[in-house]
């Protein structure tokens, strides 16, 4: 009979100890989920800003590639427009969005007939080359033209580049350290050449 209480009374101590080893894994993993979580909601929040940042391209590219001519003035409304895309992100401070007309002319190599640059003041420089500002396209600095693309003679095509400066909320300067994300778009113009640099 003494052995059976005996007996018992390990088997609640056994319990008992048990309790305590999960609510100390508990604790020492505790770190691990937390950081786990912090992390997701830092991924969704890249993801959601980045498919705001392509769309925000391909807006601008198809819109611009609509007109049969452009001027400054289109151009300032359509990335006033597309930068509120990314709300209820703010695209002013963190973005930029380049706009580059590209030329082939007849046995020459590619040109950059135009570049827009608006919508944001984030400092940075398209990825093709930059505009000499000769309002003759031929005349134009050469193109470095994105991997896969070749054009024909007389091909021209609208490339539209959206930079924003992307911050991590919790994980800053660890897991996910701050970056720019960097999408572009490649239409060809559907009524006309827009070579003729906007005014």
């Amino acid at each position: 009979m003494i052995n059976f209480f005996l007996r018992r009374k390990f088997i609640r101590h056994l319990l008992r100890s048990q309790r305590g080893i999960a609510a100390m894994e508990f604790a020492l993993t505790l770190p691990i989920w937390v950081i786990f979580l912090l992390g997701l909601c830092d991924g969704t929040f890249y993801m959601l800003k980045s498919e705001k940042t392509d769309r925000i391209a391909y807006s601008v590219t198809d819109i611009v590639t609509q007109y049969q001519a452009i001027s400054l003035s289109n151009l300032n409304d359509i990335v006033l427009a597309a930068s509120q895309l990314m709300l209820p992100f703010q695209f002013s401070s963190n973005g930029v969005i380049i706009i580059t007309s590209i030329y082939q002319p007849p046995g020459g190599s590619p040109t950059i007939c135009w570049q827009y640059s608006g919508g944001g003041t984030l400092l940075k420089t398209s990825q093709f080359g930059t505009a000499n500002g000769s309002p003759v396209c031929a005349n134009g600095s050469p193109a470095t033209l994105p991997s896969g693309l070749t054009l024909n003679d007389n091909d021209n095509v609208i490339i539209s580049e959206v930079y924003y400066s992307f911050s991590p909320l919790f994980m800053n300067d660890t897991i996910f350290p701050p970056t720019n994300i960097y999408r572009l778009a490649v239409y060809k113009p559907r009524l006309s050449l827009l070579i003729q640099p906007p005014t």
